[in-house]
C-alpha cells in the first residue's frame, strides 16, 4: 500500500472519529480505511485506533502519530503546489504532440509560428500518430479522429467526419464515374485503407448501406499513401472531405457519388488530458492547434 496515502486515510479518520463517515468523505470505501489503519499499525507495531463494531478511538499512540504525519503532510502538500505553481506558469519545457495519419493542414507552420515568442518551449512533434505504446500516456497534446473521449481529456471539436469518394481526371476518363454506390463496388478499382488492429479493410460507408472492397486496387494503413494512390489514377478512394477538398479545388480530384456520402458521428478534434488543465505550455499548443484548424477549415 502507498504510504503517503494511508497517512492520509489515517489521518482524515483521526479527525472526524468515524471510519465510514471518513470514506463517505472521501468517496472511498469503509474497507480502504480500515486497511491503511492495519497497514500503518503493523508498520509501526502499535495500535493507532482501539476499534469495535460500533465506535473507534483514537489511541494516546495513534494522537502522537497523528500529530507527526499531519506535519508531513502539509509540508509534502506544500512541496508538491510550489512546484505545481511552477509547472503551471511557466512557459518552458517539452510538450509532445500526436497527430492522425492525415494531412497535417500546415499545423506545424502555424504552431511554430505561434511559439516564435516563447523558445523555451519544445514541441516533440509525432506525425502519424508515432509513439510507442508506452508512451501514449505522455501525451500532452493531439489531434484525433474519432468520437471525442471527455472524462479524461479536455477535448475541442472542429468537424465532423463528413465522407467523400473521388476518382482522379483520368480514371474517370478512362471508366467514366459509378452510377452508384453498386455499380462503385463491382466495376471500380477502390483503395483499400487497412485497419492494422483488426487485419481487415475499413468499410465504404454510404446512406444505402457500407461494403468493404472485395478487390482493392491498393492497400496500405496509412490514408496519406491511400490518397496518393487515388491522385495517381490507380484506384477510386473514401475519404474525410477536408483531407480531399484542396485537391478537388485544383482539378486533380473530382468527387462522385454524392448524394450518397454521409457524415459520421466522428469528429476531428483536439485534445489535452486533465491533468495538463492549467499547465501553460500545452494549453498553448492546444490553442495554437485549435486555432490552425478552425483557420483552415474556414477558408
Amino acid at each position: 500500500m502507498n504510504k503517503l496515502e494511508a497517512l492520509r486515510l489515517f489521518c482524515a479518520a483521526a479527525e472526524s472519529g468515524n471510519f465510514r463517515q471518513t470514506a463517505l468523505h472521501l468517496g472511498v470505501s469503509p474497507q480502504a480505511v480500515t486497511r491503511a489503519v492495519s497497514f500503518l499499525e503493523q508498520e509501526f507495531g502499535d495500535l493507532l485506533f482501539v476499534r469495535n463494531t460500533r465506535t473507534s478511538a483514537i489511541t494516546p499512540f495513534g494522537r502522537q502519530v497523528y500529530a507527526e504525519a499531519k506535519t508531513a503532510l502539509s509540508h509534502t502538500d506544500a512541496l508538491f503546489q510550489q512546484f505545481d505553481r511552477k509547472e503551471r506558469e511557466v512557459e518552458a519545457g517539452l510538450v509532445r504532440v500526436a497527430l492522425p495519419e492525415v494531412d497535417d493542414f500546415g499545423l506545424l507552420e502555424y504552431v511554430l509560428e505561434g511559439l516564435r515568442d516563447y523558445p523555451e518551449i519544445v514541441p516533440d512533434w509525432r506525425g502519424d500518430n508515432a509513439l510507442a505504446n508506452a508512451d501514449r500516456d505522455q501525451i500532452d497534446v493531439g489531434v484525433r479522429v474519432g468520437v471525442p473521449q471527455e472524462n479524461d481529456f479536455i477535448v475541442k471539436s472542429v468537424a465532423p467526419l463528413q465522407l467523400q469518394t473521388v476518382m482522379a481526371p483520368d480514371l474517370i476518363g478512362c471508366m467514366g464515374e459509378p452510377r452508384n454506390t453498386a455499380d462503385l463496388r463491382m466495376r471500380f478499382p477502390l483503395a483499400g485503407l487497412l485497419n492494422l488492429n483488426s487485419g481487415r479493410l475499413f468499410e465504404y460507408d454510404y446512406a444505402d448501406g457500407s461494403f468493404i472492397p472485395e478487390r482493392p486496387a491498393f492497400i496500405t494503413p496509412n490514408s496519406a499513401h491511400a490518397l496518393q494512390a487515388v491522385l495517381q489514377g490507380r484506384a477510386a478512394g473514401q475519404f474525410a472531405a477536408w483531407s480531399v477538398r484542396t485537391h478537388i479545388r485544383q482539378g486533380r480530384l473530382k468527387a462522385v457519388l454524392a448524394k450518397e456520402e454521409v457524415t459520421l458521428d466522428w469528429q476531428l478534434y483536439v485534445y489535452r488530458p486533465r491533468r495538463h488543465r492549467n499547465t501553460a505550455r500545452v494549453k498553448r499548443v492546444f490553442d495554437l492547434l485549435f486555432e490552425a484548424l478552425v483557420r483552415q477549415f474556414e477558408e
